[in-house]
């Protein structure tokens, strides 16, 4: 060792024992005293120092910092210089040069460093990998640090267990949460456990520490919370500690699931200190996963000397009160005066402190100012919680009602009392500090009486409404609900009345309850007399209070004597209960009034029905002769709603002319495609098709009649008509039935030829660039039209323009054949002097339906740039207007020309053409990262990345930003790189003389001078545009608005200084790249930059966009 070395040495030894002897000596003095953890953590940093003047490594135990705060990406100092000196020193280097390697560390976490974090985490086994710095992580560097020399690469795996975990909520506030003095239920951190075992663990107690540079009474009335969901009642703070604990458990995790708990306090009146928690000791069913570290630490929070809105609350009602079971009632009701300025009501928690059961109410609804808000809840555990954070609600200064409404339904003789037991059970947000006040819990009230039973009756919204049968037997003539409140009732006798046309009562009818009949099947009524029947049920009939029972009444349609009901007929049943027939189980009460009698819909009694109509759905036609399977009419049948009908016969006729014009007359069914009946070969004037075609009460059924139409057929009409014997018979009654008259069919003209356009379909996609070696890469959609006959297209050619043929390997086709069923076919392009290269396609099966359309689809594969494609080619597909092409129309006539010109994907600007490039960026603005609503010089006023595809690294020479300002002159724009640490991209500061204007930012010097800037494959670079001088910024209507500046029309392949464009950037596609090789285009078709404003504005305070 060199005397220099040695001298260098035991000076830093004296230093490091003189800091530490100091650091002691301030520790033992009251005024700065500081906790163990603290003075260990700065005496690591100054044995870090010692090693570093000693040139020793910062891999050995003694010489690692020892982590306690978790980061994430886009945080800024605390402990992220030293977590990337630790991941330059353990095998996952944040950078290889630049801010960030070794050497180089910086206090910010950007994506280096995240990218960096996740292959630390990668190679230690560490789940997930996403790149955040929390509990396993930095236990597994703090391991690390205590172990001895440590040689870079992957580690050892630590053992991950499936016991329970626990970690600080990705949403737990920041230290830049502000809170505000005297406020309530303040959020001071949200922890999430997660269970990975197969069965679930309760967690029964929870210990915590106060931490940062506060008192215990900066915080009283500690609460646990879930969601909205108050689980524990307040806890004290005793020298820094408090804790929550519960046998039963305080909150339980799922098996596989998790849980986020938020620790809330009450603020003290003190404002100055940061305060926050520390999550210390867990107990639960189950231990705690070996990778769980503790304590786990929240952020620290300023305490702020704002003046926090306040709310109080008037007098609640009802009180002492005496309720017979009902629904809608109120259960509480108070005013709720706000002070100082609106807060937003975001939770509110009821508590029923009365002897009635969860049980006894239903449809439990909170009303603000006489407006629901939240949905319908029940009771649980004597508790409602409505959470409405998701859309809060504004309460404006002054007086808000507030008011509980539910449906009672008992127990007679039991109390109920309706609470807000806590103050923070009711959560309320000052609209402008953002934080929960701490109003006082309203004053209880003496518990009200539920008293009685009721029963209600209605119509159900189901009861039948259609016509019955004639002779129908069994039928469903009425539906009830029936609800019991206040206690289970007991209905000893229900009355039926029946009113019918013929008065003369109904045969057979008994009364079902949920399905099951209670009493006996009597007859209702009888010869001239319709007085109502008693059925007697005993026991069998309890209703359950608070459940919807559900009462049915059978009978026939027939007369108590047993004749049928006549057609027309109208009926009328109902029924009523005596109060004497009533009982309540627990109390014996009887009802107070009785249920007057409720009637079912009136229902009519009809004849079975068939009825044939010409379909809507199918309109007259022209169709070629010779067309084989030809559809040449469509009828609907329809049965009447009393009863379905058995079809046996279907008779079409024909006039002799139209029956010698035809083969194979046959019916098929629309809806499924089957044949219905036997063909007729040999059609004449009157064709009878035998069958046995079974149609439901009101049910459609639409048939079609097909035929091959001759060649040499005559062109005139030609009208099938149904006959109006047509019929069968009713599927209850047996009756004939029959349509009852003639009904023409639709009129078909037998032409001489069909035929078929093509043209450029809306569905063709819009311009794009494409990655070379893309593979079916869509590029066209054309349109078959036909008239009068259907077409089946057996071939045609693709061509695709000489420039862009090289980059085109093939060509396919993507159809429907005449089953529906998609069909690809595929082709290589053949190049030659022409100027198209051409894809020619036979043995095609693609159909198009008769006067209807189909479409054909038209993809590409893009060979890589090695392979020969060009960087700029613009590929456009065309089908030749009459070469290669073949149609056969039904008639099994040809047509060779698929239209008068070419018909061209590109003929719609914007449509139709594909851009190759070897790599392209992505343009994205960012809505995170800004020092928030601030417009002022050297402040990011517009972020943005720069992602380069996976295929290759981009640069680009060129950004252009539309700038509009009002009221405030701007200027010495820079763009900087803050991938990293900050780095100004332009030289010379970009200016503009009036707004609106655009700014044009080129790296280095100038737009004609200097050099790129590159983007990495598959990486992106974070860019931030900043003013050096922002004047007159402050008055109301000041605004500023930035854009990027994009590019409309495509450009050639041009070197860097002669492209032109707002955006010039290039996918270095060029063999050896350079801002003079002509790989270089403008900003036309990139990514994202239609979606790129942000705007700011002043007017009490400045406000952003995100």
């Amino acid at each position: 060792m060199s005397k220099a070395l040695a001298t260098k040495n035991v000076a830093a030894i004296a230093l490091g024992l003189g800091l530490i002897l100091a650091l002691s000596f301030a520790f033992a003095t009251p005024a700065k005293a500081q906790s163990l953890a603290d003075l260990q953590a700065q005496i690591q940093t100054l044995l870090a120092q010692i090693a570093a003047l000693q040139g020793g490594s910062s891999t050995t135990g003694g010489a690692c910092f020892t982590f306690t705060r978790n980061h994430q990406q886009g945080d800024s100092g605390g402990e992220v210089m030293e977590i990337q000196k630790f991941l330059n020193s353990h095998g996952a280097q944040v950078a290889a040069s630049g801010a960030g390697s070794p050497g180089n560390e910086t206090s910010f976490f950007g994506g280096l460093t995240r990218a960096a974090v996740s292959k630390f985490q990668a190679a230690n086994s560490i789940s997930p990998t996403a790149g955040y710095w929390g509990p396993l992580t930095r236990g597994k560097a703090n391991s690390l640090c205590t172990a001895g020399p440590v040689t870079p690469g992957p580690g050892p795996v630590v053992p991950v267990g499936m016991g329970l975990r626990v970690s600080l909520a990705s949403d737990s506030p920041s230290s830049s949460n502000v809170l505000v003095k005297s406020q309530g239920i303040a959020e001071l951190a949200k922890f999430t456990f997660t269970n990975g075992s197969s069965a679930a663990v309760s967690v029964t107690n929870l210990a915590f520490k106060r931490i940062g540079v506060s008192t215990d009474s900066d915080l009283s009335n500690v609460y646990l919370f879930e969601g909205a969901k108050r689980l524990t009642d307040p806890a004290g703070i005793s020298s820094s500690n408090f804790n929550f604990n519960n046998s039963s458990g305080i909150f339980t995790v799922p098996a596989g699931g998790s849980v986020t708990v938020t620790v809330r306090s009450d603020i003290g009146s003190t404002n100055g200190n940061q305060v926050g928690v520390q999550l210390t000791g867990v107990t639960a069913s189950a231990p705690l996963d070996a990778s769980v570290v503790l304590p786990i630490s929240g952020a620290t929070m300023l305490i702020s000397n704002a003046s926090i809105a306040t709310a109080t609350w008037g007098t609640v009602t009802p009180s002492s009160g005496t309720f017979a079971p009902a629904n809608d009632t109120t259960l509480f009701q108070a005013t709720l005066t706000v002070n100082t300025r609106a807060v937003w009501l975001k939770s509110v928690q009821f508590e029923n402190r009365g002897s009635t059961k969860d049980s006894d109410f239903a449809n439990l609804k909170l009303y603000v100012k006489g407006n629901q808000v939240g949905g319908t809840m029940s009771l649980s555990g004597d508790k409602v919680t409505f959470d409405i954070s998701e859309a809060p609600i504004s309460l404006a200064t002054g007086g808000n009602e507030i008011r509980l409404v539910g449906d009672v339904l008992g127990t007679s003789g039991e109390t109920f009392d309706f609470q807000i037991r806590r103050g923070i059970d009711i959560q309320l947000i000052d609209s402008q500090l953002n934080q929960p006040l701490a109003p006082s819990a309203p004053t209880a009230v003496t518990a009200n009486t539920v008293e009685g039973i009721s029963l209600s009756v209605v119509k159900a919204n189901t009861s039948p409404t259609e016509n019955v049968a004639v002779a129908g037997t069994n039928v469903l003539w009425s539906r009830f609900e029936f609800r019991a409140a206040g206690d289970n009732v007991k209905v000893e006798q229900i009355t039926v009345d029946v009113d019918t046309s013929n008065g003369n009562g109904m045969n057979d009818v008994r009364i079902m309850l949920d399905g099951v009949q209670v009493g006996s099947t009597l007859d209702v009524g009888g010869a001239s007399s319709e007085t109502g029947t008693a059925f007697s049920l005993g026991s069998s009939m309890i209703l359950t209070a608070g459940k919807t029972h559900v009462v049915e009444v059978y009978g026939d349609a027939k007369e108590a004597g047993g004749t049928n009901f006549d057609n027309a007929d109208t009926v009328d049943l109902g029924v009523s209960i005596a109060t004497a027939d009533t009982e309540g189980i627990a109390s014996g009460d009887r009802l107070t009034s009785a249920i007057a009698e409720v009637e079912g819909n009136s229902r009519t009694v009809s004849s079975s029905s068939l009825t044939a109509t010409k379909a809507s759905g199918y309109g007259n036609q022209t169709i070629v002769a010779g067309a084989n399977n030809a559809k040449l009419g469509s009828f609907t049948l329809s049965t009447g709603s009393t009863e379905g009908v058995n079809v046996n016969t279907i008779v079409v006729n024909l006039s002799t002319a139209e029956a010698a014009s035809i083969t194979d007359l046959r019916l098929v069914d629309n809806a499924t495609g089957a044949q219905i009946g036997t063909t007729k070969s040999s059609a004449s004037t009157d064709n009878t098709f035998s069958l046995s075609m079974a149609m439901g009460s009101s049910q459609s059924k639409v048939i079609d009649l097909y035929a091959n139409v001759k060649s040499g057929a005559n062109a005139g009409p030609w009208i099938a008509t149904l006959d109006s014997t047509t019929g069968g018979s009713g599927a209850v009654t047996g009756s004939s039935v029959t349509i009852g008259s003639d009904v023409n069919l639709q009129t078909i003209t037998i032409a001489g030829s069909g035929t078929l356009t093509v043209a450029r379909d809306a569905g063709t996609p819009v311009n794009s660039n494409v990655i070379a070696g893309s593979s079916m890469v869509h590029v066209g959609r054309f349109d078959f039209s036909s008239a009068n006959s259907s077409f089946t297209v057996q071939e045609l050619k693709i061509k695709v323009p000489n420039d862009a043929a090289t980059s085109v390997s093939n060509v396919t086709l993507k159809y429907k054949d005449s089953a529906g069923v998609e069909q690809t076919s595929t082709k290589d392009l053949s190049t030659g002097s022409e100027a198209y290269a051409t894809s020619t396609f036979t043995g095609l099966t693609m159909y198009v339906p008769m006067n209807d359309s189909a479409d054909i689809d038209v993809y590409v594969n893009v060979p890589t740039i090695s392979e020969s494609a060009k960087s700029g080619a613009a590929i456009s597909v065309l089908i030749d207007a009459d070469e290669g092409f073949k149609a056969i129309d039904a008639a099994g006539s040809s047509d060779t020309t698929s239209a008068d010109a070419d018909v061209n994907s590109a003929a719609s600007s914007g449509y139709g053409t594909k851009y190759v490039k070897k790599s392209v960026p992505t343009l994205a603005r960012l809505s995170t990262g800004y020092t928030t609503n601030t417009v002022a010089a050297g402040t990011g006023l517009y972020r943005f990345t720069v992602t380069a595809d996976a295929a290759g690294a981009v640069e680009w020479r060129k950004l252009s930003f539309d700038v509009a300002t009002t009221g405030v002159t701007v200027s010495g724009w820079t763009l900087y790189d803050v991938t990293g640490t900050a780095v100004a991209v332009n030289t010379t500061a970009a200016n503009a003389t009036s707004s609106p204007y655009v700014i044009a930012i080129c790296p280095d010097v100038s737009c004609t001078d200097g050099e790129a800037q590159q983007v990495g494959a598959g990486s992106a670079k974070t860019y931030e545009l900043r003013a050096a001088t922002i004047s007159d910024w402050g008055n109301a209507g000041d605004t500023v608005t930035i854009n990027f500046t994009e590019d409309n029309v495509a450009v050639t392949n041009a070197t860097a200084t002669t492209t032109t464009g707002d955006i010039i950037w290039s996918d270095r596609s060029a063999t050896s790249h350079a801002t003079t090789t002509s790989d270089w285009t403008n900003g036309y078709l990139l990514k994202d930059t239609d979606n790129d404003t942000r705007s700011c504005q002043f007017g009490t305070a400045t406000t952003c966009t995100p």
